[in-house]
């Protein structure tokens, strides 16, 4: 738009100066620190790409790249620790077991530890049942909720 400048009578049109407006006038701004090692490792990959600014190269980067997104289910992952806390027990039961077994051999005999170890074999079957089936729901709510 021109504008009308009056100079001792005479009407002069005025022109317009500077750069024109851009359509799409890019006014988001983001801000990312850096420590060195990655300083360098940005400028090296802004280097190699060819971009002209280091703000399109980031652009470039960020819009460009898909980005992977998981949601974690924190209920799931607290169940699955207490789950591998269970497993933990599990070792420690099965070498308590096993040390106590030993002591009693040298004590008793073998003979004597055998029939005592008898008599805790039928729980100790039924332990193993149920660790084998803690340990198939452990594997179906990972492969259901936990991130692969």
């Amino acid at each position: 738009m021109n504008m009308e400048h009056v100079n001792n009578g005479a009407v002069r049109l005025k022109k317009k100066r500077g750069r024109k407006p851009k359509a799409d006038k890019q006014t988001y701004r983001h801000m990312i620190r850096l420590n060195n090692k990655d300083n360098e490792r940005f400028l090296s990959l802004f280097h190699k790409s060819g971009h002209k600014s280091k703000s399109r190269f980031i652009a470039d980067c960020v819009l460009n790249n898909p980005v992977k997104i998981v949601s974690i289910d924190k209920s799931a992952m607290d169940f699955a620790i207490l789950l591998s806390q269970f497993f933990a027990q599990f070792r420690v039961i099965k070498t308590n077991y096993n040390q106590s077994f030993q002591v009693l051999i040298r004590n008793l005999g073998e003979e004597k530890a055998r029939l005592i170890m008898n008599i805790i074999e039928k729980a100790t079957l039924d332990f193993i049942l149920l660790q084998s089936r803690i340990e198939d729901l452990y594997t179906q709510i990972r492969e259901r909720c936990l991130p692969k």
